[in-house]
């Protein structure tokens, strides 16, 4: 009986804050519905980039250049900065044997 109650009173609670956000859901879907589907015209950004990372990205969002030309690009950077920055590894130690 306690379960069927407790029960009644969550639906009731339920009705009532959906009946009360009733208008902002509304108002708030007729809003998202008129605004344009496609995504927005970002305005440039406050700074320019910093890393010719960013400056390739921020060419790729603007069109400037294609997909594949931000990879091969990226990929020439790549090289570059493993030639430039080699990454040394820790020598490969073997474990000490269990006493």
């Amino acid at each position: 009986m306690i379960v069927v109650l407790c029960t009644l009173l969550l639906v009731v609670l339920i009705a009532v804050a959906v009946v009360a956000a009733w208008p902002k859901i509304r108002r708030a879907v007729h809003d998202a519905a008129s605004e344009p589907a496609g995504p927005a015209i970002a305005s440039a950004p406050a700074r320019s980039p910093q890393t010719l990372e960013g400056v390739l990205t921020l060419q790729l969002v603007a069109g400037e250049i294609t997909g594949t030309q931000y990879r091969h690009a990226m990929s020439t950077l790549a090289a570059r900065d493993a030639e430039r920055h080699p990454l040394d590894a820790p020598p490969d130690v073997t474990p000490p044997e269990a006493a």
